[in-house]
C-alpha cells in the first residue's frame, strides 16, 4: 500500500462537531434559565398571596381592636358620667389628700422626736451654751433691725423737711413770677354806663360820643330782650397807631356824669391796662368785667350787660 497517497481527514469534520456542541450547550443554558425563571415567578406568585392574606388578617385584628377600643370608651365615658363613680373619685382624692397629710405629720413627729433624743442625748450645759447663743444673736439681729428702722425714720423726716423747704421755695418763687391783680368790687353808681369792648388787641366804644350805637366797628344784633355787640376785627381804635382817638373820646366825656365800664377779653388785657390809665388821665371812674375768649359776644339788656359791671 502506497503511503504517500493517503490524505489526512478533512477538518470541516472538527468546524461541524465544535458548532453543533456549541449550540447545544446555548440551547441547555435557555431550558436551564427559563426553568430558573418559571420557579422563581412560582415562588413570587405564592409570597404575593401569602402577603395580601397576612394584610387582610391584620386589617381584621385591626378593626376589631378599634371595635373594642370604642366599646371601652363608651363604657368609660357612662361611668365618668354616672354620679356614683363621680363620688367614688372625689372620696379617692380625698383619701390620697389625707394620706399625705398624715405622712406630713408622721414625718414631722419623727422629726421632733429625733430632736428630742438628740436634745435628752446632748449635755444640758451644751445645750444651754447653744440656746444662750442663739438667744443672744436673735438680739443682735433685732437690734440691727431696730437700727435700720430708726436711720429710715430719722431719712423720711429729712426728705419731709427737704419737701417742705423746696415747696416754699417753689411758692416763694412764684409768688415772685406772679402779678397780683384785685378786681374792683361791685358798688352802686348813679352816673351813666358807658360801655368800651377791649378785643383783638383794640378798643371798641359801644357809644359814639352822641350816644348813638357805635355801628363802625361793632356789628349789632337785636333779640327779644336786648342787643348783642359783636366786634369787628381790625376796626376798632389801635392804641399802639392811633393813642390820640381814644384820648379824644375820652376827653368829650362829662366827667361827673359818665362812668367807664370795661369789658376786657383775655387776648387784650395789656391793651386795657393803657386804656385804663387814659380814661384815669381824662378824669374818668371806670370798671371792668373779665370775659375768656370763648364767652362769646357781649349781651346787653335792661339791667346791663352779661354779667353786670364790677
Amino acid at each position: 500500500m502506497n503511503l504517500r497517497r493517503k490524505r489526512p481527514p478533512d477538518s470541516l469534520y472538527m468546524l461541524l462537531d465544535t458548532m453543533c456542541n456549541a449550540f447545544g450547550g446555548i440551547i441547555l443554558l435557555a431550558v436551564l434559565v427559563t426553568l430558573l425563571t418559571s420557579n422563581e415567578r412560582q415562588s413570587h406568585a405564592a409570597t404575593s398571596t401569602d402577603t395580601h392574606e397576612m394584610l387582610q388578617r391584620r386589617l381584621a385584628l385591626a378593626q376589631t381592636d378599634l371595635q373594642q377600643s370604642l366599646q371601652l370608651l363608651a363604657s368609660l365615658r357612662s361611668k365618668a358620667n354616672d354620679e356614683r363613680w363621680k363620688k367614688q373619685l372625689a372620696l379617692l382624692a380625698t383619701r390620697k389628700e389625707l394620706q399625705d397629710a398624715v405622712q406630713h405629720a408622721r414625718d414631722t413627729v419623727a422629726l421632733n422626736i429625733r430632736e428630742l433624743d438628740s436634745a435628752n442625748a446632748a449635755d444640758p450645759a451644751e445645750r444651754l451654751k447653744f440656746l444662750n447663743a442663739q438667744l443672744t444673736a436673735a438680739q443682735a439681729h433685732k437690734l440691727e433691725l431696730q437700727n435700720s428702722l430708726a436711720a429710715a425714720g430719722e431719712n423720711s423726716k429729712r426728705l419731709k423737711q427737704r419737701l417742705e423747704d423746696l415747696n416754699r421755695e417753689v411758692t416763694v418763687k412764684y409768688n415772685e413770677s406772679v402779678r397780683s391783680l384785685r378786681l374792683p368790687k361791685e358798688h352802686e353808681t348813679g352816673k351813666r354806663v358807658m360801655y368800651v369792648i377791649v378785643q383783638y388787641g383794640a378798643v371798641y366804644p359801644c357809644r359814639n360820643p352822641d350816644l348813638s350805637r357805635n355801628e363802625n366797628s361793632i356789628n349789632w344784633t337785636s333779640h327779644f330782650d336786648g342787643e348783642t355787640a359783636n366786634p369787628i376785627r381790625g376796626k376798632g381804635i389801635d392804641l399802639a397807631r392811633h393813642p390820640h382817638e381814644l384820648e379824644t373820646y375820652f376827653d368829650g366825656e362829662a366827667k361827673d356824669s359818665v362812668y367807664m365800664a370795661f369789658c376786657v377779653f383775655e387776648d387784650s388785657f395789656p391793651v386795657f391796662l393803657k386804656a385804663k390809665q387814659m380814661a384815669v388821665g381824662s378824669g374818668l371812674s371806670y370798671g371792668w368785667e373779665p370775659f375768656r375768649n370763648n364767652d362769646g359776644p357781649v349781651s346787653f339788656g335792661e339791667s346791663g350787660h352779661t354779667p353786670n359791671p364790677q
